[in-house]
């Protein structure tokens, strides 16, 4: 038997539990989709693309869409004690799956977009044949958290379980997936609990996916240990289209952190749940994040606090120029640095913005708008200054007996009248007393001057 390890995954997606319908031979690819999920084999046929030319690899250190389960025996993993699906912390024992048709070799997942749409490709092998029903759950969760069991993520409200049911042997996979809720009315939102959080009630994947399991014998060309030939029965695929089917918005940022496959007892959600291979990052996400840091103009600059800065879409990224038709981006229009003169736009999708400092901090002069282009997963950082404001005073003195008098000052193209009093607390005397730029010996009329502020 083949030696089984914890691999890596290539997905972006939350709880998923996945219901497959369609029968195990060979069928039409999904509409948009290149990928043959229908065919209940690994190779290239007459299709574009199947499991052994989009990117797999189960090569320890090399990972990518590959996940693989620890040996069978008494070191291998599973779910003990009863666990069920709606469990938040499943029961996790050692040596307790024999070797049948719950227990889990491999699985394989991808997200791959194509024609405008994201579409969800899953497969799991098995030891052997099933003599009965056996059913198969890919969890996918947003939290990189574990839970108290110290292996599966904790669950946050809107992740994803696909469950990829076979029914009648192992003959016919249905297809289907559930959302993990935490609020509501159990009786009418939860599929089988009677307490929230729980899976709610099954969606229907009917006309959004294609699926097969092999009739017989296939070839596993994926590293490692191939070529390796996989009996009948114990290999099943899916291709899912999780834009039509409403799983996913258009474009959306894919904000799953991790993915992992488990086995059921049984066609009901409420039977026990068997072997599973850990959960592995779900990688791949489409989104980046723009880190703003902010700080004055001085040597060494200083961060800047409650500087708040506005997202906008940048309609015509040619133009270079912020433009009324450039929009605030919702939700993330803003963030406010903190004492460490940062803040971020997470989850933010491919595509160009202007970042814009539309609240600025006392004494500083506002800093210009930046444009930024994001391409996928990255983190862009951008650094914003704030010049120091300052305030220049004149002060007009009769040198006869140090008196104020007022008189008209021009700076920058701005008049002002010089004080004419003195303020209270204060003499004439004592700010006509005052050093620093004092000229002495002026008469009446025009004094031009030039005022300059050094960095």
């Amino acid at each position: 038997m083949q030696a089984k390890t914890r691999a890596q995954i290539g997905v972006s997606l939350a709880v998923f539990a996945l219901a497959l319908s369609g029968a195990s031979t060979a069928q039409a690819n999904l509409v948009g989709s290149s990928f043959d999920a229908g065919d209940g084999n690994l190779v290239v046929d007459d299709e574009a693309k199947d499991w052994a030319n989009i990117g797999i690899n189960c090569s320890p250190g090399a990972l990518v869409g590959c996940a693989i389960d620890k040996n069978t025996g008494q070191t291998d993993d599973s779910f003990g004690n009863g666990t069920k699906e709606d469990d938040a912390v499943p029961s996790i024992v050692s040596g307790q799956i024999p070797n049948n048709k719950s227990d889990l070799l491999r699985f394989y997942t991808r997200l791959v977009p194509e024609n405008g749409d994201d579409f969800l490709y899953l497969a799991w092998e098995r030891v052997q044949e099933p003599s009965g029903t056996t059913n198969m759950d890919f969890e996918f969760n947003q939290s990189k958290v574990l839970s108290s069991n110290g292996v599966t993520p904790v669950r946050t409200a809107g992740d994803i379980l696909i469950k990829y049911d076979l029914s009648q042997g192992g003959v016919n996979p249905v297809l289907g997936y559930h959302k993990w809720v935490t609020t509501g009315n159990a009786r009418t939102v939860c599929e089988a609990s009677n307490t929230v959080p729980c899976w709610d009630k099954v969606h229907t994947l009917t006309g959004f996916f294609e699926g097969s399991t092999n009739n017989g014998p296939v070839t596993d060309p994926i590293e490692p240990n191939a070529p390796r030939t996989l009996s009948v029965r114990t290999f099943g695929e899916a291709s899912i289209n999780l834009t039509d089917s409403g799983i996913l918005p258009s474009g959306a940022c894919l904000p799953f952190a991790s993915a992992y496959l488990k086995s059921r007892s049984s066609d009901s959600f409420t039977a026990a749940v068997k072997d599973f291979i850990a959960p592995i990052s779900a990688g791949e996400s489409r989104c980046g994040t723009i880190n703003v840091i902010k700080q004055d103009d001085d040597s060494p600059a200083s961060a800047l606090q409650g500087a708040v800065f506005t997202l906008y879409n940048d309609a015509t990224p040619v133009g270079g120029t912020l433009g009324a038709e450039d929009t605030a981006v919702v939700p993330t229009t803003s963030c406010t640095t903190g004492a460490d003169g940062k803040c971020s736009f997470t989850n933010i999708s491919v595509g160009n913005y202007w970042v814009v400092e539309t609240t600025t901090p006392a004494g500083h002069a506002t800093a210009a708008p930046q444009a930024v282009t994001l391409t996928g997963d990255v983190t862009v950082p951008l650094i914003f200054v704030d010049p120091r404001d300052f305030k220049v005073i004149v002060l007009v003195c009769k040198e006869a007996d140090n008196s104020l008098y007022p008189s008209t000052v021009t700076l920058d193209g701005v008049d002002k009248t010089s004080l004419a009093t003195a303020p209270a607390g204060l003499t004439a005397a004592q700010l006509c007393g005052l050093g620093g730029a004092a000229y002495d010996d002026k008469s009446y009329g025009d004094h031009p001057a030039n005022v300059n502020i050094p960095q």
